[in-house]
């Protein structure tokens, strides 16, 4: 079973011990749109445009997945999510290689991390700049990103192969969205290590 948090960065490094790279990456799951307005505003996803409950979740280049967070509501974002669940603090990447979206733009301001793989992003609009656009060779660097990170979106589905995470949820009880989560990356691990 994955991981659904760490108590310390000794017992993260040895439930990881044996991936070479870290891939981060976060899933929304549609959810029941609630009846009370601050709850709507809560649940609502920017990015989905709907109401959702999101997760992260921790893979390697084998899809395996180490770690999945609980639910946080759909107007939080991947980033936050991964302060709240690996505090900055603590030296949590100081031994790993990470790889992760624009999403965590960011990240090594905050982490100690040995090595990190991110993509590039667009310069803001200005009057300078009206129409920013990207360089050959960061578009280039950025499709290399995304060859690298796309496990983690394998696992991702793998693990939405059951039914009850792809489609929207109508379950109100927290306690039982996040168990079902966690059983359903849990089969996917299991899975994984029958076909090897």
């Amino acid at each position: 079973m994955p991981k659904r948090e760490f108590k310390d960065v000794e017992e993260f490094e040895n439930h990881v011990k044996g991936a070479e790279e870290l891939i981060f990456d976060g899933t929304e799951n549609l959810t029941e749109r609630p009846k009370d307005y601050d709850k709507q505003k809560e649940k609502y996803s920017g990015k989905k445009k709907t109401h959702t409950d999101l997760a992260l979740l921790l893979s390697d280049k084998k899809t395996w997945i180490y770690y999945v967070s609980k639910y946080y509501d759909g107007k939080n974002v991947d980033f936050g999510v991964l302060k709240k669940e690996f505090p900055p603090e603590y030296p949590w990447f100081k031994k790993f290689k990470v790889l992760v979206d624009l999403g965590f733009i960011g990240i090594d301001k905050l982490y100690e991390i040995k090595e990190l793989i991110i993509g590039e992003k667009k310069s803001r609009k200005s009057k300078k700049n009206p129409k920013p656009e990207l360089t050959q060779e960061q578009k280039n660097k950025n499709t290399a990103v995304s060859k690298e990170r796309i496990f983690v979106e394998h696992a991702i589905g793998k693990m939405k192969r059951y039914r009850i995470l792809k489609n929207r949820c109508r379950i109100k009880c927290s306690v039982t969205k996040n168990r079902i989560l966690g059983i359903a990356a849990g089969l996917w691990n299991y899975q994984l290590q029958l076909n090897n």
